[in-house]
This record gives structure tokens, C-alpha cells and sequence, in this order.
């Protein structure tokens, strides 16, 4: 049986390694090439919906950090297809760091001329936020009982073909 494919593939793109190299040159050049391959190809996701609405990424980006936190399917294909840090899943929401109200971003804010993270309410994040999560290092924040359905059924499946324990 196969199991579904919890993780958004990377683009399919061959190496271009220049020949005439030995193979420890070659592979130091791999690993570059494969290193600025997923740095290009980095998820920037808008925060904000079509509607101009700060909103949540699509449940196909819960299902992968879902994938690499709990370790859903094997190592190899977690290191081949990177976290996309667009979404982060948790029991709880933190405090903005501005006011007392739930944080719903984590993000790389400038203050004082100063870059650091913060946790961020919706109104600080329009303040303050970039307006793009992942590679930005911007991240929504989602509660676990926020989850779409249909990803907390793959994840017990994936899980229980591994004989573990349901985590919904």
C-alpha cells in the first residue's frame, strides 16, 4: 500500500555540476547547489487572503510542518523537502509582546532600528508584520483544535501505519 505524501514536493530541477571535478569537489558542489536550490525555491506565503484579510496558510502547509514535527514519514524525504515555516501548530497561543491580547504571528520586527522576533496579535502584525510568512521568518500561529479535519485524519493514519499513537 502506499501512503499519501504528506510534503510539498520541491521543484524538480536537475544539478548543474561542472565536470572534470574529483568526487569530493563534486559533492561539496552538490550540496551547494542543492542548498541554494532550496533557498531559492524558500515558501513566501501572503498572510493575507484575496480579500485583503490576514488569514491562515492552507491546510496543505499544516499537513507538512505536521509531517516534520511529529516525523510522519522517514527521515530522507523530511531532510528532502524542508519545513516550510509558514505555520507553526501548538496547544496554545502566546501574548503579543505589544499588548495582552493572543499572538498570531511570530515575526522579525524593527524597532528602534533595531530586528528582532515577537510575538504579534493581528493588529501589530498590520503594523508591523511583513506580510509574508515563511521566508520572511514571519510564522502563523495556529491552535491544534484548528486543524482541518481531513489533516488530522492523514496524520493518525500515517501515524498508526507506523504503530503509534493518534495525535488528535
Amino acid at each position: 500500500m502506499n501512503l499519501p505524501d504528506p510534503l510539498l514536493p520541491l521543484p524538480d530541477e536537475p544539478l548543474d555540476l561542472p565536470e572534470g571535478s574529483d568526487t569530493e569537489e563534486r559533492l561539496k558542489l552538490a550540496f551547494v547547489s542543492v542548498s541554494d536550490h532550496v533557498n531559492l525555491h524558500a515558501m513566501a506565503w501572503p498572510a493575507r487572503d484575496l480579500d485583503g484579510k490576514l488569514a491562515a496558510p492552507p491546510a496543505e502547509h499544516v499537513l507538512h510542518e505536521l509531517a516534520h514535527i511529529y516525523e510522519l514519514v522517514d527521515e530522507e524525504r523530511l531532510i528532502s523537502s524542508p519545513k516550510l515555516g509558514d505555520v507553526y501548530v501548538d496547544s496554545e497561543l502566546p501574548k503579543c509582546d505589544l499588548c495582552s491580547r493572543d499572538a498570531r504571528y511570530d515575526a522579525i520586527v524593527e524597532m528602534n532600528g533595531t530586528k528582532g522576533g515577537a510575538f504579534l496579535c493581528g493588529d501589530h502584525y498590520t503594523e508591523l508584520g511583513s506580510g509574508t510568512l515563511g521566508a520572511s521568518g514571519d510564522t502563523y500561529l495556529m491552535l491544534t483544535a484548528e486543524v482541518p479535519d481531513w489533516v488530522r485524519d492523514e496524520c493518525n493514519w500515517l501515524l498508526a501505519t507506523k504503530g503509534r499513537e493518534p495525535l488528535f
